[in-house]
């Protein structure tokens, strides 16, 4: 009962459809995500059920990969394909196809984003103005009032160009928007466009190939615990210990384990408990 699921989702759907769908696929309801993911993208979203939703605080959230194509030929309010498109007059066409190389490109790549950058998170967005999601605000027409924000582009690379299309990857830092990074690019070009495809590739070390359909979903290939937590220490304590770390009392015994970090315990099948070790005793912070 308690697992993670990574799920490659569908165009169209939002994070907690997904939620919705499992609860029903599991017969279980105690079950959450750890990191939305805009119904127009694809692919990434990884899911803790049960007990496990403890654990969540814990999963690396640091860096996400995404492969998208922009266009560069049409205009749309949200910057990608919710809203409805024009395409821009023949003469700029024209123009931008003969102006904007490959090399071009490249080269405002590496100037403008590598490293930490200052962006808008777009308004056809999931952040939360006030308790409400800034894409509702923005389709019933009300004012967005959205604050910029620091985030990291670890890597991104021009994967290949044919006018209107360019198809990049991007490395970021969990919080980074996409399209936003899309708008910057448009606003140096002096043009503008929108995201025809926007796919998550690898949540800090997972990858595609762990991930499962909905329809094809099965509940027993849920993902190694040590996979998802490669940076946390993974111990196993003798029933004694135990029963007093249950007890949330401290444990005054010499350990060979990390000072001052989390540690797992597990009980060779699944993960019981959280506990930290400090110069001197063991204590609990967290029972699974």
């Amino acid at each position: 009962m308690n697992n993670f699921y990574l799920i490659d989702k569908p165009l169209e759907i939002s994070s907690f459809d997904i939620i919705r769908i499992l609860r029903k696929k599991l017969n279980i309801s105690k079950m959450w995500h750890t990191g939305t993911l805009d119904p127009l993208a694809t692919w990434g979203v990884l899911i803790a059920v049960w007990k496990y939703t403890k654990l969540i605080p814990y999963f690396e959230k640091d860096k996400k990969t995404y492969e998208f194509i922009v266009n560069i030929d049409w205009i749309t309010d949200s910057f990608d394909l919710a809203e409805d498109v024009q395409y821009l007059e023949e003469k700029l066409q024209k123009k931008y196809k003969k102006e904007i190389t490959k090399e071009k490109l490249e080269e405002i790549l590496k100037a403008k984003f590598s490293w930490k950058i200052i962006q808008l998170p777009p308004k056809y967005s999931a952040l939360k103005i006030n308790w409400v999601r800034a894409y509702k605000l923005a389709r019933e027409g009300k004012e967005v009032d959205i604050k910029k924000r620091e985030v990291e582009i670890f890597n991104i690379e021009l994967l290949d160009y044919n006018y209107p299309e360019i198809t990049l990857k991007a490395e970021v830092s969990a919080g980074t928007y996409i399209r936003s990074i899309a708008m910057d690019l448009w606003e140096i070009l002096w043009t503008w466009g929108y995201l025809t495809k926007l796919r998550r590739t690898k949540i800090w070390d997972l990858t595609m190939d762990l991930s499962q359909s909905l329809d094809t979903f099965n509940a027993e290939k849920s993902l190694d615990i040590n996979k998802i937590f490669k940076n946390i220490d993974f111990i196993t304590l003798e029933e004694s210990v135990l029963k007093k770390i249950n007890n949330w009392l401290k444990v005054y015994e010499k350990f060979d384990f990390e000072i001052s970090k989390d540690l797992f315990v597990t009980n060779w099948q699944e993960v019981t408990n959280i506990v930290e070790y400090s110069w001197e005793y063991l204590f609990a912070k967290r029972k699974i």
